[in-house]
């Protein structure tokens, strides 16, 4: 298989078709980093597989066991981690990852997000010029061969986007949030609307996030919104008329964004809000008031 210097990066469904049939559809993930085989034995610190900052490692997880990798990293520099397991359709191989410093101390470690579901990431600074450890296992020290790509490297990771979605066919500037080298923003061509969702690639210093955070496109008109609203004495009334799209962030414990509009007796509206299903790790609760 030769994958084009333009293919589309993240995941694509691929069959064999040949004279007698054609098979069960499968992923093909097309990432941004060089691809490095694991080498056993890595299933200690010590035993750690040196790899280069900035790219994939294809693993495999067998019961009870965990790999290490060991890359160098100087101070300030961010260390960014993601695993692709359930992503890959393989297996029920539920990842778990931790990045740690020489002696085997924790400096970030991760299983489920929001971001990925069962798949997961984690990101530091690095706080000192030298050596750190990246461990991989499954959440319970199960496996059976399952296999895995972890990405590693100084790329950007962020965790969300805001706003978090956008008018179809209009250019949007996102920032990108909670990236452990800091937020930055990036502007984007929306498609037309022919999905509700659209993947944007985080990009730093000429590194690519290797997964895309999603995005909402509506065909509606973005309203965001505008400190102070924690209060519905403070919120402004919304520039137009419905159909809008209202968007927020939760930014702190506490927080409470109100949205105000005019509607005009009688008139029926869908309300409807959008964040687990744009992998926001926010439980919302909606009041019309």
């Amino acid at each position: 298989v030769k994958v084009e210097a333009d293919c589309p990066l993240g995941v694509h469904k691929i069959r064999v078709r040949t004279k007698t049939g054609i098979s069960d559809l499968r992923t093909f993930v097309v990432g941004a980093y060089p691809q490095v085989d694991e080498k056993e034995p890595n299933t200690t610190i010590a035993k750690a597989q040196p790899v280069p900052m900035n790219s994939t490692v294809l693993g495999t997880i067998s019961n009870e066991d965990v790999d290490y990798y060991l890359v160098e990293a100087k101070k300030g520099e961010p260390i960014a981690v993601e695993v692709e397991g359930m992503r890959l359709g393989r297996s029920m191989f539920d990842p778990y990852v931790a990045i740690l410093d020489k002696g085997g101390k924790v400096l970030a470690k991760a299983d489920d997000t929001a971001l990925f579901i069962q798949d997961t990431y984690a990101t530091i600074v690095a706080p000192a010029d030298g050596e750190y450890v990246i461990e991989v296992r499954e959440t319970s020290y199960g496996g059976n061969g399952n296999p895995y790509r972890v990405h590693i490297g100084t790329f950007p990771r962020p965790s969300a986007v805001f706003p978090p979605g956008g008018k179809a066919g209009e250019s949007l500037e996102v920032k990108f949030v909670g990236d452990a080298g800091g937020d930055f923003n990036q502007t984007f061509s929306l498609p037309q609307p022919n999905r509700f969702k659209f993947g944007v690639f985080a990009e730093r210093k000429g590194l690519t996030a290797p997964s895309f955070n999603t995005v909402r496109i509506s065909p509606f008109a973005n309203v965001l919104e505008q400190e102070p609203n924690d209060d519905v004495k403070q919120v402004s009334v919304a520039p137009g008329d419905l159909p809008l799209a209202f968007n927020g962030i939760i930014s702190k414990k506490g927080d409470v964004d109100w949205f105000r509009f005019k509607a005009k007796k009688g008139q029926t509206f869908d309300i409807n809000v959008y964040a687990r299903r744009i992998r926001s790790q926010l439980d919302t609760v909606l009041n019309v008031c």
